[in-house]
C-alpha cells in the first residue's frame, strides 16, 4: 500500500473541491465531529512586542485518538519576547461545540473562531486570560491539489490539511490578570482534518511558516511510514506581496534535513535544520529553518511526541548567479511517531545531510 496524495479529478469530485478554487465552506467543519475522526482550526500570530501566539481550536485533544467520542478542546500559548510562556487549555463538553459546514464558524463554550467579510476573529478566556484578535488575509488561499493525503488499497483513509490564511494582518487584545494590552502584528492561519490517527500512517512531519519582507513562505514535509511505502511528500508555497509564486507538492521540491540530535525530554530525533529548495522559471529558491528553542511540547507516550519550535528561517532567491537573502524569526513545528532513540544524548548524522525530497 501506498499513500495518494489527491490530485486527480475523481480526488476533486469526492471532495467536491474545484482544481485552484478555494469556496468559503472549505473552512468549515469537515467531519462529522465525532467517534473516528479528528480535525482542529489553527492560528499563530508574531505580534510587534516580539511576542509569538498560538490559538488552536479541536475536536477532540491532539493526544487522544480519533476514535474517542466529541471532547472540544482549546488551547493558547503566549511566548514573551524573554521567553517566558503562558499556557492554557480548555476542555468543553460536547454540548458546548458548535462548528458551520458553511464558513469557519466554530465555537467551544465562550471561545469563538470564525469568519466575516473576510475577516478572521477569535476570541478566547480561558482563568485569567482573555484573547480578542482579528486576522485580515494579506495572501490568496491555497490548498495542495485536493489538500487529501489517501491511504489504503480502496482510499479509505486520508489526513486534509488546508492552509487557508498564509500570511494576515493581525490586531490583538491581550488580558492577563485584568491586565490588558493591544499589539500587531502578522499572522497564519490553517485547518487539519482526517478519518486516521496520525500515528498510524505517519513516521513524521516538519511543517513550518516564514514571514520575510514582501515574501510569505509555508512549507510541509510529511514521510509516511514503512507500512504505506515509506514515501516523502514535500509541499512549499512562497509568495510575494499578495500573489503566489510558486507553489508545489511532490515533484519539483527538495528537502534536506541534517543536524539530527535527540531531544533531551521527548528522547525523539530532531532535525535542527529543515532546508527546502525549488526551481521556477529560472529562480531557485532556498528557505531554511533552524532550531532556537522549544515554545510546546506534548509527550505521546510510546507512540511519539509533537514539538513547537522557535527558530531562524533564512530565504534565497537566486536568478542569473544574483541572490538576495533575507532572514528572520519564525515558527515551525516536528510531528513525530517514529522510533525514539536509546540515548538522550545520541548526536545521528549530524554533519551527513539527508536528501529526502523529489519524492511524491
Amino acid at each position: 500500500m501506498k499513500a495518494v496524495v489527491g490530485r486527480t479529478d475523481n480526488h476533486y469530485r469526492r471532495a467536491n473541491e474545484t482544481p485552484g478554487v478555494i469556496r468559503t465552506w472549505e473552512d468549515g467543519l469537515r467531519t462529522g465531529a465525532a467517534d473516528g475522526t479528528f480535525e482542529w482550526w489553527y492560528f499563530d500570530g508574531h505580534l510587534d512586542d516580539g511576542s509569538v501566539l498560538t490559538v488552536e481550536f479541536h475536536t477532540k485533544p491532539p493526544y487522544v485518538s480519533p476514535k474517542a467520542p466529541l471532547t472540544p478542546f482549546v488551547l493558547v500559548t503566549l511566548t514573551r519576547a524573554d521567553g517566558s510562556r503562558l499556557e492554557k487549555t480548555y476542555i468543553g463538553k460536547p454540548a458546548e461545540f458548535f462548528a458551520a459546514t458553511d464558513t469557519c464558524d466554530v465555537r467551544i463554550g465562550a471561545n469563538v473562531f470564525r469568519v466575516q467579510n473576510q475577516r478572521y476573529e477569535i476570541h478566547v478566556e480561558i482563568d485569567e486570560l482573555t484573547v480578542d484578535l482579528s486576522l485580515t488575509p494579506q495572501v490568496p488561499p491555497w490548498r495542495p491539489e485536493s489538500g487529501f493525503l489517501y491511504f489504503g488499497p480502496d482510499e479509505e483513509h486520508y489526513i486534509a490539511w488546508l492552509p487557508v490564511v498564509a500570511r494576515g494582518a493581525v490586531e490583538a487584545s491581550l488580558s492577563v490578570d485584568g491586565r490588558t494590552t493591544e499589539l500587531s502584528g502578522l499572522g497564519y492561519h490553517d485547518h487539519n482534518w482526517g478519518n486516521i490517527a496520525p500515528r498510524k500512517v505517519l513516521d513524521h512531519w516538519y511543517w513550518g511558516r516564514a514571514l520575510l519582507g514582501d515574501y510569505t513562505i509555508v512549507s510541509l514535509t510529511f514521510v509516511v511510514n514503512d507500512n504505506y511505502g515509506g514515501t516523502t511528500v514535500p509541499v512549499l508555497l512562497i509568495a510575494k506581496g499578495d500573489e503566489i509564486v510558486v507553489a508545489r507538492v511532490g515533484d519539483g521540491v527538495e528537502v534536506i534535513t541534517d543536524a539530527r540530535t535527540v531531544h533531551p525530554d521527548s528522547g525523539v530525533p530532531v532535525d535542527r535544520r529543515v532546508q527546502y529548495s525549488i526551481e521556477e522559471s529560472g529562480t531557485t529558491y532556498t528557505v531554511t529553518f533552524r532550531y532556537n528553542a522549544d515554545i510546546f511540547r506534548i509527550d505521546f507516550g510510546q507512540h511519539g511526541a509533537y514539538h513547537r519550535f522557535l527558530g531562524d528561517v533564512d530565504f534565497i532567491e537566486t536568478r542569473e548567479g544574483h541572490s538576495e537573502a533575507l532572514s528572520a524569526k519564525t515558527v515551525w513545528e516536528l510531528l513525530y511517531f517514529g522510533e525514539r532513540a536509546h540515548s538522550p544524548k545520541d548526536v545521528i548524522s549530524a554533519d551527513q545531510p539527508m536528501i529526502i525530497g523529489h519524492q511524491a
